[in-house]
């Protein structure tokens, strides 16, 4: 198990740069606050089957990203739109059980996507806590390993196995 961890995220690093465009750094909610004033186009979404997210999270803060992801969770089920329903039915939030260098390893999973909507979980939250913009920005930076960042991948199904 520790190897298959290994050897996945050797390989998000070495194919990320294959991954769709994503601005490594993290919005700031000024920028958000902007882009709410005129529908733009999100910062992260998904336009095939599925989307995963490798995230690294300092080794003593996971307690505040999962925090974070709590948040997510509660922003997608009071949102009154149907596509937030359907991403939060589809969102999974895995973990390695293996810390390597003070960083753990998550991946936030979406299968099936949903096509052409917000899949950045910052601009998501700034959305339904507009008030709490700033501190969950905060929260974000304290927890995040700037290098690497996270990984992205927009992914087509081939086949299914059943």
């Amino acid at each position: 198990m520790r190897l298959t961890w290994i050897a996945l995220v050797f390989v998000a690093l070495a194919l990320g740069s294959l991954s769709p465009a994503f601005a490594q750094t993290p919005q700031q909610p000024a920028a958000a606050a902007q882009q709410q004033a005129a529908p733009a186009k999100p910062t992260l979404a998904f336009q095939n089957d599925a989307g995963l997210m490798i995230l690294y999270i300092k080794a003593d803060k996971t307690a505040d990203f999962e925090d974070l992801m709590n948040k997510l969770k509660d922003a997608l089920a009071k949102s009154d739109a149907p596509e937030a329903k359907q991403q939060a039915a589809s969102l999974k939030l895995l973990k390695s059980p293996n810390v390597q260098n003070n960083i753990a390893v998550y991946v936030l999973l979406a299968d099936p996507v949903v096509k052409n909507v917000e899949y950045w979980f910052l601009s998501i939250l700034y959305k339904a806590f507009p008030n709490d913009a700033q501190a969950l920005f905060a929260k974000w930076k304290d927890v995040q390993v700037p290098t690497p960042p996270p990984t992205i991948f927009d992914l087509v199904l081939v086949t299914k196995m059943q």
